[in-house]
């Protein structure tokens, strides 16, 4: 019989070692070397072109109004009364679809009869 071959227990004990399910520490180091190996690499193409607004100034200053041009946002000839009635109204919705959305859960769950 050679030194170095294993006997017949040595070849059963490593057949099972083999069948055995692995370690927390072997899934571990199955679950970071396929974590690793599923990178991407970095792109080998150049970097993304930053673009500035100072590069751009003169290409912008051609679509603003001229200074001095009247620029109303919140300024117009809006009718007070419509304005007012249409905040009250949006509050008073808001205010209703909340009341009435606690008094329907109210009434479903049995705390209200």
């Amino acid at each position: 019989r050679e030194a170095f071959a294993p006997t017949a227990t040595e070849r059963v004990s490593r057949r099972q070692s083999l069948s055995k399910p692995p370690t927390m520490i072997a899934n571990t180091a199955i679950r970071a070397a396929a974590r690793v190996g599923s990178r991407r690499p970095m792109s080998t193409v150049a970097a993304p072109k930053m673009h500035k607004a100072k590069d751009a100034w003169s290409e912008l200053q051609k679509t603003r109004p001229p200074p001095g041009h009247p620029h109303l946002v919140f300024e117009g000839d809006y009718s007070t009364p419509f304005i007012g009635a249409a905040v009250i109204g949006v509050v008073a919705s808001g205010y209703g679809m909340m009341y009435f959305g606690m008094r329907h859960q109210q009434y479903k769950q049995g705390y209200w009869k």
